[in-house]
C-alpha cells in the first residue's frame, strides 16, 4: 500500500516528514522488499519546501547564473512578494512545462575535450530542488551502502578508504578500473523512469515532471533532449545515482549482497562460505560513474569486464568502453582514481602488502600550475590591503589542495616536490612589497596551520603584523574512517554522529513558525513594502534562530508575541538590505522604541539603553550617507 504524509507548513515539519520518508522506504528494503509513496507532489509544492529550496540554491555560487531567459534568482524571485513566488512555484508543479536549457561547454582537466554544462531556467531550478529535497531520502536509503558519489556525509577520501581496507583485508590485488561512455548523455529516460516507479516513486504526477526535465530541449541544439540527464541539473546527479544503483545491484547480488539459503549473522562468515563456492568474487566501491571492482585473479577480473559489458548494453543502453576499462595489478602499478593514485607495497601485514596512495600527479601539477599563474598575476601596484586579500584567496588555493589530498598516505612526499616553487614565486612576486622571509609561527594569518611550524614563508607587513604565503609542505596525512552506515542527514541519530565526526555547526531549522501568522497578516493587508521581499521573509526566520529567539535590545525571549525584524541599515542595496547579517530581531516595544529618536529609554537597564543608541547611530549614519 502506497504511504503518504503530512503537508508540511514549517522548516521544523519538513524535516521530520523527510525523516519519515527515509525510515520508512529503509526498512521496506531492508526487509527484502521495495517502498510505494504518493502525494509527493503536495510535499514538493508546500511552502517550507519551496523555501528551503530557494535558500538552498541560493546559496550556491551559481544561483545568479541566468538559463534561456535571463531570469536570476536575486532580482527576479528574492526582490519579489512572498506570496507571488510561492504560487509562481506552486502553479508550475500544476502545469509543468520545462524550458529549454542553456548550454555551456567547461574544460575537462588535462583533457583537449570539453564537458556539456546544462543550465536550466531558474524556475525549472526552484522545481528541481524542491523535487530532489523530497526524492532524495526516499532514494538515499535504498542505494548501495559503497557508493560515495552525490551523496550527503560522503566524500571521495570514503572511497579511496573503502579500497585500501578491501585490499588489506582480503589481499585481493586485481582491480577493473571502471569507465563508462558519456555516461550521463546516455542514460535510458523510459529505463530511469521505471527504476524510479520500480523504487517507491508511485506519484505518476512526479512522474511525469521528471520525464518533462529529461526532455527538454537545449537552446540552438534541439528542441527535444532524447536521452540523458542535463549535467548542471540540480537533481540530475540523484537521477543518475537511482540509474547507476541498478548496476550496483547487479555487481553487488553476484558476491557482496549474494542471497544465501542460510541467514549469517555477521558479514564476514557469510563471505568466507562463499570463497568456498565456484561464484567470482568481487567487491565494488562507486563514485558516481567512476568505479572500481576489487577481486583476486586475472581471470576473475577479466570475467568481470566481460559480463558487466553485456549487462550494460543489455539492461541499461550503455557501453563500456574497452580502452579506458583497464586491468590492473595494484602490487605492480598504481591505478587513478577520483584524482588519486593506489598502489599496494610490501609491508608489515598479514597479507604482506600496505596501501600507498599519492595525489594524482598529473592532476596535481596542473593545480599548482594554476596557483602559480594566481601568484604571477598580483598586480605591483596592489595597495597594502588588496595584497593581503590576495595572499588570503591564494592561501585558500594551497589549502583547498592540501585538504583534498590530505587522506593520501604520501601526500607529503608529494608537495615537497611543488612547494619550493611555489614559495620562491611568491616571494619574487612580494620583493616590490619588502616581502621577507618570515617563520610561519610568527605570522598572523592561518594561526591553526602556522603555528605549528618554524618553516620560514615569503611573508609582508601590514600593520603591526606579519602575513605570510603558506606552504603545500604544512601538510600530514590524515586518516580517513570507514564510512559509519547510521550516518544520515535523515535521522536524529545520524546527524548527530555527522557533527561529531566534522565538527561542524549544528544546522537548525529555520523558526518561520513564529512568523507565520504575521505573515499572513501582511499578505491578506497588501501592505508590502518594497522591502518586505521574499528574501526578507525568508531571512528574517533565519536571522531569530542566529538571535536564539532572545531580543537584541533587552535579551528577553521573543516566544510570548510576534518578534519583528529591524533592518540595522535599511538604505543599503535591494540586494543586500534584507540579508541575515543587517537583521536582528526585536520586541515590539523594542523596535518601536530604537526606531523612534524620541522614545523615553529610561525603564531599560544600561546595556540595553546602549544597544538602543547603538542602533539609532546606525539608522542616522545610514540616512547621512544615503542623502
Amino acid at each position: 500500500m502506497a504511504q503518504k504524509f503530512d503537508y508540511p507548513e514549517t522548516e521544523t515539519q519538513l524535516r521530520e516528514i523527510l525523516d519519515k520518508l527515509y525510515q520508512h522506504s529503509k526498512e521496506v528494503h531492508d526487509s527484502g522488499g521495495r517502498p510505494a509513496f504518493k502525494g509527493l507532489i503536495e510535499i514538493m509544492s508546500a511552502e517550507a519546501t519551496i523555501i528551503t529550496a530557494i535558500h538552498n540554491i541560493k546559496s550556491n555560487h551559481g544561483s545568479e547564473t541566468p538559463g534561456v531567459d535571463s531570469k536570476t534568482m536575486q532580482k527576479d524571485y528574492l526582490q519579489k512578494p512572498f506570496s507571488w513566488v510561492v504560487k509562481d512555484i506552486q502553479s508550475a508543479f500544476k502545469h509543468f512545462e520545462a524550458q529549454e536549457i542553456r548550454r555551456k561547454y567547461i574544460d575537462k582537466p588535462g583533457k583537449s575535450e570539453k564537458r556539456p554544462l546544462g543550465i536550466p531556467t531558474i524556475r525549472d531550478r526552484i522545481v528541481q530542488e524542491c523535487m530532489r529535497i523530497v526524492l532524495e531520502p526516499i532514494l538515499e536509503a535504498q542505494f548501495f551502502y559503497h557508493s560515495y558519489g552525490f551523496r550527503p556525509m560522503r566524500d571521495a577520501a570514503m572511497a579511496l578508504q573503502r579500497i585500501n581496507y578491501l585490499t588489506f583485508q582480503t589481499g585481493y590485488h586485481w582491480i577493473v578500473e571502471g569507465d563508462i561512455s558519456k555516461c550521463f548523455d546516455c542514460i535510458d529516460h523510459n529505463i530511469l523512469l521505471k527504476r524510479l516507479y520500480h523504487m517507491g516513486i508511485k506519484d505518476r504526477r512526479v512522474l511525469q515532471i521528471i520525464k518533462a526535465m529529461l526532455k527538454a530541449g537545449v537552446m540552438g541544439e534541439c528542441k527535444v533532449n532524447e536521452e540523458g540527464t542535463p549535467q548542471g541539473g540540480l537533481i540530475s546527479p540523484l537521477l543518475a545515482n537511482a540509474y547507476l544503483d541498478m548496476m550496483d545491484e547487479w555487481i553487488t547480488g553476484q558476491w557482496e549482497q549474494k542471497r544465501t539459503r542460510y541467514q549469517y549473522a555477521q558479514q564476514g562468515k557469510r563471505l568466507y562460505s562463499l570463497r568456498k563456492t565456484a561464484l567470482t568474487p568481487g567487491f565494488l566501491v562507486r563514485y558516481a560513474d567512476d568505479f572500481v571492482i576489487i577481486t583476486d585473479t586475472r581471470a576473475h577480473a577479466e570475467s568481470w569486464k566481460n559480463r558487466l559489458q553485456m549487462f550494460l548494453q543489455t539492461k541499461m543502453k550503455l557501453t563500456l568502453s574497452t580502452e579506458k576499462t583497464l586491468i590492473t595489478d595494484v602490487r605492480r602499478k598504481y591505478i587513478k582514481f577520483l584524482g588519486y593514485e593506489f598502489k599496494q607495497v610490501p609491508g608489515k601485514a598479514q597479507k604482506g602488502y600496505v596501501a600507498r596512495s599519492i595525489p594524482d600527479r598529473g592532476r596535481l601539477k596542473r593545480k599548482v600550475d594554476s596557483i602559480a599563474e594566481n601568484i604571477k598575476k598580483i598586480p605591483r601596484d596592489y595597495s597594502r590591503e588588496q595584497l593581503i586579500a590576495e595572499i588570503n584567496r591564494i592561501n585558500s588555493q594551497i589549502r583547498g589542495v592540501i585538504q583534498y589530498y590530505q587522506c593520501c598516505t604520501w601526500v607529503n612526499v608529494s608537495m615537497k616536490k611543488y612547494s619550493r616553487r611555489l614559495q620562491f614565486m611568491a616571494k619574487s612576486r612580494l620583493k616590490q612589497y619588502k616581502g621577507k622571509w618570515i617563520p610561519a609561527n610568527q605570522t598572523q594569518n592561518l594561526p591553526r596551520i602556522h603555528q605549528q611550524h618554524k618553516q620560514k614563508i615569503p611573508s609582508v607587513k601590514y600593520r603591526d603584523i606579519y602575513v605570510g604565503f603558506t606552504a603545500l609542505t604544512f601538510c600530514n596525512w590524515e586518516k580517513t574512517f570507514p564510512k559509519n552506515k547510521n550516518e544520515t542527514p535523515y535521522s536524529e541519530i545520524g546527524r548527530q554522529i555527522y557533527f561529531k565526526r566534522t565538527k561542524k555547526k549544528r544546522i537548525n531549522a529555520r523558526l518561520d513558525e513564529m512568523y507565520s501568522m504575521h505573515t499572513a497578516r501582511i499578505v491578506t493587508n497588501g501592505s508590502w513594502g518594497k522591502l518586505n521581499n521574499f528574501e526578507f521573509i525568508m531571512n528574517r526566520a533565519y536571522a531569530l534562530n542566529r538571535d536564539k529567539l532572545k531580543c537584541r535590545v533587552c535579551g528577553g525571549w521573543l516566544i510570548s508575541g510576534i518578534p519583528l525584524a529591524h533592518r540595522v541599515n535599511p538604505n543599503l542595496p535591494l540586494n543586500k538590505v534584507n540579508r541575515v547579517d543587517n537583521l536582528v530581531s526585536l520586541h515590539k516595544h523594542c523596535f518601536d522604541t530604537v526606531n523612534n529618536p524620541y522614545a523615553d529609554i529610561s525603564e531599560f537597564d544600561a546595556k540595553a539603553q546602549k544597544k538602543i543608541q547603538g542602533f539609532r547611530e546606525k539608522l542616522v549614519a545610514s540616512h547621512t550617507c544615503n542623502k
